[in-house]
């Protein structure tokens, strides 16, 4: 229509036209013009289509961790938690653990979880937040533990607004000594700036974690007030509204909604949240609950599944509205995972038309994934956020995408290395007859491929392409550097309607700081036994605890306790192990806290409950003087004295060249034995911390020799002359004497 009242204008105005040129010419060119654009369209269209016929659907990797994006901000991670489509871009929320830039930042500063940010489907992902450089408080978050787009109809008071507000909202949590935090923050889509709230904060004794999971924007049918409902990990359910004063536009309330003050807090995390038949529901533990709308509002319990379950798998898990294949209204869909027997069993519950729900056993991702792979499956975890529900493009049903990951017996090849977990990244799609297929991102893992290990994000394309992006890895207690990853395909590869080409780019390795491969490293550990457990604790070290460390490459080089002290001394284990490097040392604990055999040590009764709190840790590298002074023990026997010299500012150098030249010297010359200096490995302690450790004869020795070595004329001249620009000391020497035990290499 548009070209025929175009062509009309023309001709109209070829006729208003007094050219030379006949009219008739005139009409002529100007037909002919027309025609031409439009055969040179139609020609495009069919080239385009010829094209796209010809180019085979493949799948490919929108993101690989471990690079510098466009801003020089590093983009890593070990695991993508959420995407989510946000004013015609794409987000990711991705996460830290078990990454070294985590665990062991080589200068101190951990590497904090971040939001990613898509422009264009074939662009590359940008650090758009750093939650680590933008709360106020120096919390530091390992996870994006969850990213929403939340929309807005209605302000605080319940009155519609001019028009809705979409945000994006991401929220974390974070631990610190003795207590966890839970922080929100909220993007400025004209700025690009994203508002840190800390939304609440208290203990984290007892096991509280502050992890929240999920969130939904929900009315109250009673009040007409919209919130945004939050979960904050074990302490319960907090609500926001919507505030534009606000600089983040969400006022949070003080107290939470759910549990009350007087039922404290969930044994374990709240995981899902999702409004369906005209309410809003939340599942944690083995439960699922309803909330009950009104001034006061109530929640209550829908369904029990009456099981123990593990804190850190979470029971209930994906919690889903669907379809209700019975009758009217919306089913609840959810994986059913009871910590270490998980089969993932998915259940629906459907309404019964008196209020309640009727369960239903659809089928055991375990057993599906068993049958696909022909091998035994132990263990499998699905759904760690909501089943992805999606339009099927040939059915126009709404199917649902559910991610999972499985342990494997058999076909090692097919496994993570150093896991049992199977290296691809598996999924079902359920269809609403209740009759699932398996499919695989990239197509069926083979041994030469990076293992992806558990989708756990779904999206639709934000760029109007029909792609929908995958995203994921699950780090499960792996060392998992730069193994975050997004792929996308076109929605009917997703869906197992058509066949893809492998995305078949090589990955590159994940850089690790010189620093961190430097080596050897010592490490310095203090444990404190609980009341009468001491005697079992250096029994495991004696009987299991030694050989497994040498079995890991870690090297003991003693076993100590107190000579003296407090009572509390008397339960004190002080021993350092010898590491490769700094990095080595990191893989070594992984392997070693993997260790199946370790896991059945640490389930026997007598082992259980042995410390009080976490042991002490100081990573330490060797002076390079030490080796050049050392004294050999010759006999096993007598005492060992450990002593922590903290320099004053600016003199760690010349602290440790009056013991080079001068102190080790006199150590000699008074009885004593140089066994070894260090430096700790970490800031800010590497800076100004001198630990070395020497041995005498027996405790009276000891005493003898340091009071022969501070009346020594040459000590006194040497310690005054060292100290002419200022003392060399902040503060007074700290001394453990120490008696190695029976199994000590060093004894």
């Amino acid at each position: 229509m548009e070209r025929d009242k175009g062509l009309n204008s023309y001709l109209s105005a070829m006729v208003e036209s007094h050219s030379v040129e006949s009219i008739a010419d005139r009409i002529w060119r100007g037909v002919r013009q027309h025609l031409s654009c439009i055969m040179a369209t139609v020609a495009l269209f069919f080239i385009g289509h010829t094209v796209s016929a010809d180019k085979s659907p493949r799948w490919v990797q929108s993101y690989d961790a471990g690079y510098v994006d466009a801003n020089g901000a590093f983009a890593g991670g070990s695991e993508i938690m959420h995407l989510a489509a946000h004013r015609r871009k794409l987000f990711a929320a991705n996460g830290y653990w078990m990454d070294g830039r985590w665990s062991i930042p080589p200068e101190g500063q951990k590497q904090s979880a971040q939001v990613l940010r898509l422009d264009t489907t074939d662009g590359q992902w940008q650090v758009d937040l750093d939650t680590g450089e933008t709360n106020e408080f120096g919390l530091e978050y390992m996870k994006g533990n969850i990213l929403k787009s939340v929309t807005f109809a209605r302000d605080a008071s319940g009155n519609l607004l001019a028009q809705p507000q979409s945000l994006l909202v991401m929220a974390a949590g974070a631990r610190f000594d003795r207590g966890g935090a839970v922080s929100a923050w909220v993007r400025s889509d004209d700025t690009g700036k994203w508002h840190h709230t800390l939304v609440r904060h208290g203990s984290a004794v007892g096991g509280v974690r502050w992890v929240p999971r999920d969130m939904q924007v929900y009315r109250d049918k009673v009040t007409g007030i919209e919130r945004l409902f939050l979960l904050l990990g074990n302490p319960g359910v907090i609500t926001g509204v919507y505030d534009p004063k606000e600089p983040s536009k969400i006022r949070w309330a003080r107290n939470t909604e759910f549990p009350f003050l007087s039922r404290g807090a969930f044994r374990s995390r709240p995981l899902g949240m999702i409004q369906a038949n005209g309410s809003l529901f939340f599942s944690v533990d083995d439960a699922i609950y309803r909330r009950v709308d009104g001034q006061r509002p109530t929640w209550v319990e829908v369904i029990n599944l009456g099981d123990d379950i593990d804190t850190d798998v979470g029971g209930i898990r994906g919690l889903t509205s669907a379809p209700n294949p019975n009758g009217e209204g919306d089913s609840l869909l959810f994986a059913w995972a009871p910590g270490g027997r998980s089969t993932s069993q998915i259940m629906r519950l459907d309404p019964d038309g008196t209020g309640g729900y009727s369960r239903h056993d659809e089928v055991a991702i375990l057993d599906l994934m068993s049958r696909r792979l022909d091998v035994r499956v132990s263990y499998t975890l699905a759904a760690h956020n909501m089943m992805y529900p999606v339009r099927h493009p040939t059915t126009g049903e709404t199917v649902h995408i559910i991610g999972f990951q499985g342990n494997i017996h058999g076909q090692d090849h097919l496994r993570w290395n150093g896991s049992a977990l199977y290296g691809g990244a598996m999924y079902a799609i359920r269809r609403n007859d209740g009759t699932y297929t398996l499919h695989e991102v990239n197509n069926a893992f083979r041994h030469d491929r990076t293992p992806l290990v558990s989708p756990r994000a779904f999206c639709l394309s934000p760029f109007g392409d029909n792609q929908l992006f995958i995203a994921g890895h699950d780090s499960s207690n792996r060392i998992s550097d730069d193994m975050a990853w997004v792929f996308k395909a076109p929605l009917d590869v997703v869906l197992g309607e058509q066949s893809a080409e492998d995305w078949t780019a090589p990955r590159r390795d994940s850089p690790v700081e010189p620093r961190l491969k430097d080596g050897p490293v010592y490490e310095l550990r203090t444990y404190i036994a609980a009341r009468d457990r001491f005697q079992h604790l250096t029994q495991r070290f004696r009987e299991h605890t030694d050989r497994l460390f040498r079995k890991h490459n870690m090297q003991p080089v003693g076993y100590w306790v107190p000579t003296e002290g407090p009572p509390i001394s008397k339960r004190t284990f002080v021993y350092i192990l010898k590491h490769p490097s700094r990095y080595d040392a990191w893989k070594n604990w992984v392997a070693f806290n993997n260790d199946r055999e370790w896991e059945q040590v640490l389930d026997q009764p007598v082992f259980q409950g042995l410390l009080i709190g976490k042991p002490e840790s100081v990573f330490m590298t060797l002076n390079d003087y030490s080796e050049r002074i050392r004294n050999k023990v010759q006999s096993p026997g007598g005492v060992f004295e450990l002593r922590t010299y903290t320099a004053s500012a600016g003199k760690l150098v010349s602290l440790n060249s009056r013991f080079q030249n001068q102190t080790a010297r006199l150590f000699v010359r008074h009885g004593m034995k140089n066994v070894a200096y260090w430096t700790p490995f970490d800031v800010p302690d590497s800076s100004n911390q001198l630990i070395y450790l020497l041995h005498h004869s027996d405790r009276r020795q000891a005493d003898a020799s340091w009071n022969a070595f501070v009346s020594d004329p040459e000590w006194q001249k040497v310690s005054r002359d060292s100290q002419r620009d200022g003392k060399l000391l902040a503060e007074h020497p700290r001394r453990l004497f120490l008696r190695p035990l029976e199994f000590s290499p060093l004894r």
